[in-house]
């Protein structure tokens, strides 16, 4: 019997739990405190209750409690288990399924991910770092429209739209103040919609899943999180992102957010994030079950291939339902916001098999409401 434990739980969480609750030889727990995930039948163990001290509650599980493989679902717990993965692994006698810190640091910080794309060719928004001392010149350099850009902060917090040297410097201290370190970056003038990629690449460099979804509705609109979005395939975005993990010598699961230029239909890749996102399960319904792959790849297991079926619409209806309260595009949105059912439409926040998540959408809507 393989044993699994997810540090941290969110939509993922849920997903990454209805994959291995499938698997007979695999018994899953997680660390949380969330609603969705304390009230899941596709966890062995939950554990709650602490929200200081994050390391040392982590190690006191661990000592407590045999694992095989430990799985960050968030930027946070990936960046703990990143920095600790030797002291961890050698301890506890578990593999931690994270890039070596040397690698995903490159990544967390957004200012020097750029400079590193910068340094290796690969396409992106020109950005540069941003501070009182040079902000003029900085903003003489990427010209209006440009986004101000905090170096670490989770999904679109802090990203904001600046239209002029007046804009920026007004806006640029609260920003600083509140996220600390950021960037200018040159504003992508991009469609309705976005591309996130999720890629796993094992140590010998080969690629053992890929799944790439468009996203067409998003909440926050215009720079939020995915509301609805449509698995495609995309040989050139799936090169892209190869080259990207080949270039830094990447292990481990990656997650690309990627613009396109209207003007030139340039792909730029804008972040990897060192985990599964959210939409996780669009890979999921579309034939690519990473969690499998990160637990076999991490246990030294023969790894199945997978047929890749994209098309498949994954909604998640806490944020669409906001969506369609503030979209002016409510009734002219295409595939239609009242295709409730289909063969090929799933749900991020439902899922069936788990009568627990049927009310998630609301709990997990009402929080992300509250955190804009």
């Amino acid at each position: 019997m393989i044993n699994v434990l997810l540090l941290g739980g969110g939509l993922q969480g849920l997903s990454f739990g209805e994959s291995l609750f499938k698997k007979k030889d695999i018994n899953v727990s997680v660390v949380s405190n969330e609603y969705e995930i304390v009230k899941s039948r596709f966890f062995l163990h939950k554990y709650t209750g602490k929200k200081s001290g994050y390391g040392e509650w982590v190690k006191d599980i661990l000592g407590k409690e045999r694992f095989d493989v430990i799985i960050p679902m968030g930027d946070k717990s990936a960046s703990y288990l990143s920095k600790n993965k030797a002291e961890i692994e050698k301890e506890y006698n578990t593999r931690c399924a994270v890039p070596d810190y040397s690698v995903l640091s490159v990544v967390e910080n957004k200012s020097s991910f750029m400079a590193f794309c910068e340094a290796h060719d690969i396409p992106h928004p020109h950005t540069k770092s941003l501070s009182e001392e040079n902000i003029n010149d900085v903003a003489g350099e990427i010209h209006f429209p440009a986004l101000i850009k905090p170096d670490y902060s989770v999904g679109a917090r802090g990203i904001t739209r600046v239209n002029s040297l007046e804009e920026l410097q007004s806006r640029f201290h609260e920003i600083s103040s509140k996220y600390g370190t950021c960037t200018l970056q040159e504003f992508i003038d991009n469609p309705d919609y976005y591309y996130n990629v999720m890629m796993y690449r094992d140590e010998k460099g080969c690629v053992l899943g890929c799944a790439i979804i468009k996203i067409i509705r998003m909440y926050p609109i215009g720079a939020g999180s995915s509301s609805c979005c449509i698995t495609v395939e995309d040989k050139e975005l799936e090169r892209l992102c190869k080259q990207t993990l080949d270039k830094l010598e990447w292990v481990g699961m990656a997650d690309f957010d990627v613009l396109q230029r209207k003007d030139t239909d340039e792909y730029k890749i804008i972040e990897i994030n060192p985990r599964v996102p959210a939409s996780l399960r669009a890979a999921y319904i579309s034939g690519v079950d990473f969690p499998e792959i990160i637990v076999d790849d991490a246990m030294k297991l023969p790894i199945d291939s997978y047929c890749y079926s994209p098309g498949k619409i994954l909604r998640y209806l806490g944020l669409d339902i906001l969506w369609f309260i503030k979209s002016s595009k409510r009734f002219s949105v295409f595939p239609s916001w009242f295709n409730f059912l289909g063969n090929n439409v799933y749900y991020q926040d439902i899922i069936w098999s788990d009568s627990s998540t049927w009310l998630s959408w609301l709990v997990c809507g009402i929080k992300k409401l509250k955190q804009k």
